[in-house]
């Protein structure tokens, strides 16, 4: 018989953004905001690098990636650009530009969880996952041991995720012995 209690002890992250990144697809076919079709590729490319300009984006921050344009299934004429920036207002801004042609796709964002932090969260979900587990334990009549094991199977840092408008759990599953 197994003498244990695996519970997930769960708490809500404050998160800091170090980094966004968009990306962005220049498709000749298509047009959003008007009735007529850009002329070509390098045609959309210099209207929408004049709006951002004209609005203080510098444009030397592009990364232009034709092969993940086409490695997403594009199958019209086009490109993708990437731009990474670490202020919210420079993205905000950059995203309220408007060039027929031109399509936010994904925007992402690097979210930082510092040590001081990462120690206080690891606190924080041990906590949640004893009491959790007390109130399984006393529901079989059974009271909580000694830790078994504990499993955190969060990256921490540097990796790319989507932008998030949702709350976001730190979780750590948490084995006890019971006796």
């Amino acid at each position: 018989m197994n003498n244990t209690i695996e519970v997930v002890g769960s708490v809500k992250i404050e998160r800091k953004i170090s980094k966004y990144r968009v990306k962005i697809s220049i498709v000749v076919d298509q047009n959003p905001y008007g009735d007529e079709k850009g002329s070509d590729l390098a045609e959309i490319k210099n209207q929408y690098y004049l709006a951002l300009v004209e609005n203080g984006i510098d444009v030397s921050k592009f990364v232009e990636d034709a092969f993940e344009y086409r490695a997403n299934s594009n199958q019209m004429e086009g490109t993708l650009l990437k731009y990474e920036c670490t202020s919210q207002k420079e993205m905000s801004k950059l995203l309220d530009i408007r060039v027929s042609g031109i399509y936010v796709n994904l925007i992402e964002c690097k979210y930082i969880i510092e040590k001081d932090t990462y120690t206080k969260l690891i606190d924080e979900a041990l906590a949640d996952a004893k009491k959790r587990a007390e109130i399984i334990a006393s529901k079989i009549n059974k009271k909580v041991g000694e830790i078994v094991s504990v499993s955190d199977n969060r990256i921490l840092n540097n990796y790319w995720s989507n932008y998030n408008v949702y709350d976001e759990f730190f979780d750590l599953k948490v084995v006890y012995k019971t006796e």
